[in-house]
């Protein structure tokens, strides 16, 4: 088949508006898995923050022992925060592999056993692109754009591990450049908007250490959260296509 007969991705712009109308029409649904994200990780937040303020307490006057058990506590926090953080990543995709129905507890609670599948490709994945990059940067774009729909065939297929990352890579093949044009544009989206959402902070006489400059930080990163998911729509239908195209 010659490229001119050959099958089209749905064009960048109206990809990005079924990911924004599919988004805000199930805003609802992401906002609540979020926060049952939140609502797990609550107790190591609150152990950490009082961590945080014993170590302020106690300055320079506790012993090495001491300080050795309080970071030892903060670091078990971190990790179980991260943990409810990636659940809360998973979920959503499982929000999107259940057509968008079913309770957000549900669903959220769900994510646990995806946890490890999940990790077992998102891992390998994130570390061949480090070695194709360590060659060249060049290289690495080029397998991170084969193997980026690994996570997709994972949660809508089921293949799990390598044989995701290879189906990823059978999946892009003769695709390749559309694909890159379409996370390229999703890409300068994403930068556009982030310099204009942050675009206060670096405003002159704001200075990092205001009450301001934290509280819009913190107003970034919920606005982050929240929109996070129109990337995962974008890609999937991009994926959804090739799906479609490659049967």
């Amino acid at each position: 088949m010659s490229e001119n007969n050959k099958p089209r991705l749905t064009a960048s712009f109206a990809n990005l508006e079924t990911a924004i109308k599919i988004w805000w029409k199930n805003l609802k649904k992401f906002v609540l898995v979020y926060l049952w994200a939140l609502a797990y990780a609550a107790a190591p937040l609150v152990i950490a923050a009082v961590m945080l303020g014993l170590l302020v307490w106690l300055g320079d006057g506790a012993g090495a022992a001491v300080y050795t058990a309080i970071f030892a506590v903060l670091a078990l926090c971190f990790l179980a925060f991260l943990y409810f953080a990636i659940r809360a990543y998973i979920a959503i995709f499982l929000v999107v592999k259940h057509d968008f129905s079913g309770n957000e507890h549900e669903i959220f609670k769900e994510s646990a056993q995806y946890f490890w599948s999940y990790l077992g490709v998102a891992i390998p994945v994130a570390i061949f692109v480090l070695l194709w990059s360590l060659l060249l940067i060049i290289p690495g774009i080029i397998f991170g754009v084969f193997y980026s729909f690994a996570v997709y065939i994972f949660f809508f297929e089921g293949k799990k591990g390598l044989d995701a990352i290879s189906a990823s890579k059978r999946l892009v093949s003769g695709y390749w450049w559309p694909v890159f044009g379409r996370f390229l544009f999703i890409g300068i989206i994403a930068i556009v908007f982030s310099l204009i959402i942050t675009a206060p902070l670096s405003a002159k006489g704001v200075s990092p250490e205001s009450g301001f400059y934290h509280i819009w930080n913190m107003l970034v990163q919920i606005v982050n959260y929240l929109i996070g998911p129109i990337y995962l729509l974008y890609n999937y239908q991009i994926y959804r296509d090739l799906v479609k195209i490659k049967k």
